[in-house]
């Protein structure tokens, strides 16, 4: 029995608030844990959000390693935090290289901090939750302290039929 492909568009906050020693870069150490057990029949994306959103890497097969390492290492924090935005556009890249019976997953990494386009829970949860009659899910990685969103983080997943974690 072979495993399951999967699908996973990271999203990655890369705000202003991301630039701590225990946000943006200790993401990108996971990073490597995790693209490690990636192979040939997996496709990843990473999509940011900070003042506006960007497609850092689209569909590329999982066995790429260093690709998808440099896409992750290239990244820096500075602006505002547009996550709306953000989790929009996952959701359309995640549905545009949707597998068949895969693991199609959005996967959400951030300080919980939302300040620019919808940032009200109840509508974020709602736009959620819409996205996932689609089949893809939602998990989110909590990072750092201080202005921490949990509850937010933790309402989300829910609504995305997925799981969450704070690091």
């Amino acid at each position: 029995m072979s495993a399951i492909s999967s699908n996973i568009v990271f999203l990655v906050d890369v705000s202003g608030s991301m630039n701590n020693a225990n946000k943006l870069p200790l993401l990108k150490n996971a990073m490597e844990l995790l693209v490690d057990n990636l192979d040939e029949k997996d496709r990843v994306s990473i999509v940011t959000y900070a003042s506006g959103t960007n497609v850092v890497i689209e569909g590329v097969p999982g066995s790429e390693h260093r690709t998808i390492m440099r896409a992750f290492n290239g990244l820096k924090a500075g602006g505002g935090t547009n996550g709306e935005g953000g989790i929009q556009l996952a959701y359309k890249i995640a549905e545009e290289n949707f597998i068949d019976g895969g693991n199609n997953r959005v996967i959400l990494a951030t300080d919980g901090d939302f300040n620019i386009g919808c940032s009200d829970e109840n509508s974020l949860r709602d736009l959620i939750s819409e996205k996932k009659d689609s089949k893809v899910f939602l998990s989110v990685f909590g990072f750092g302290m201080g202005n921490y969103s949990d509850t937010t983080m933790e309402t989300l997943a829910d609504s995305g039929n997925g799981n969450y974690a704070y690091i």
